[in-house]
């Protein structure tokens, strides 16, 4: 009896040790839905499931809600009214049958915010509303070798405003699109890189309004190491909370990539004095059951 209740102490020590989840200022707290579904298995990315955990993992820390689904049976008013974002992560083809397209539409219309990662531009390539949504489709990349570039953010823009300057050494898969949406009316480029000709440069992010709703789409995040990397991961969040529509305080700050441990050296100290002196008095229970 006495070594469980120990145990149970133990265990309310160890809660102490678990650091406080940071919500924001206002208490609003984002509903996002990522929508994963790939209409051929053959092009699904492998790091799809890893990239989902970690962005629930973020959503717990960071004071956001987020469900999964590959299944475009959730694209019905009643489900889709639930969220403030749809985020679609490495899509790929007509994913959407036309009663779940005009469910989607209708839901952007309302105010709705479309967050689009890495491969979500290689979906619904026949569908002209989300072509218009997304910006650009990739028409080269996708299959190619990752390689490492420097990626410079406006971060004048206000969706951007809380990332970093620069993502340097980002080792990512460069996608070309067949529009460049530096030209077109009424888009944000949010972050490029280098394009190599003539002193170009490559949009890798980007948003825009659109027909009642916010739109934001970044090319990058094709392993899930570009997840757990805490400058894109905080451009994300810079992206999900302005598709969001939050005017408050967001989800992020220019010094969240590397938490602070919360705790000093004198609760440390006093943690392990507890757990020394437990462990001492089950070696004395033990030595008192054994004599009698």
């Amino acid at each position: 009896m006495l070594r469980r209740l120990f145990a149970v102490a133990l265990a309310a020590v160890a809660l102490l040790l678990v650091p406080v989840v940071p919500a924001q200022a206002s208490g609003a707290k984002p509903h996002v839905l990522v929508f994963t579904k790939a209409a051929d298995p053959k092009q699904e990315h492998t790091a799809t499931s890893t990239d989902v955990n970690l962005l629930q993992m973020f959503g717990r820390r960071y004071g956001f809600e987020v469900d999964a689904t590959d299944s475009a049976a959730s694209f019905t008013r009643p489900t889709l009214d639930k969220y403030d974002v749809v985020l679609w992560l490495n899509n790929y083809g007509d994913v959407l049958d036309a009663k779940q397209q005009r469910a989607f539409a209708a839901w952007m219309s309302r105010g709705g915010g479309y967050v689009g990662v890495h491969g979500a531009s290689r979906a619904e390539r026949h569908w002209k509303y989300y072509h218009d949504l997304v910006g650009a489709f990739e028409v080269t990349g996708e299959g190619q070798p990752t390689t490492a570039r420097t990626v410079a953010v406006d971060t004048d823009q206000s969706p951007a405003r809380y990332a970093p300057e620069q993502l340097e050494d980002h080792d990512d898969q460069w996608y070309h699109f067949d529009r460049d949406v530096a030209k077109r009316k009424g888009f944000d480029v949010l972050a490029t890189i280098d394009g190599g000709l003539n002193d170009s440069t490559l949009p890798v992010a980007w948003c825009h309004k659109f027909e009642g709703g916010r739109a934001w789409y970044t090319s990058m995040g094709h392993s899930s190491k570009n997840f757990e990397d805490g400058d894109f991961e905080k451009l994300l969040r810079s992206g999900i909370w302005w598709a969001a529509g939050i005017k408050s305080q967001p989800m992020v700050n220019v010094s969240d990539s590397t938490p602070s441990w919360p705790y000093g050296l004198t609760f440390l100290a006093w943690i392990a004095a507890v757990a020394a002196g437990g462990a001492l008095a089950v070696v004395r229970l033990n030595r008192r059951e054994r004599l009698a």
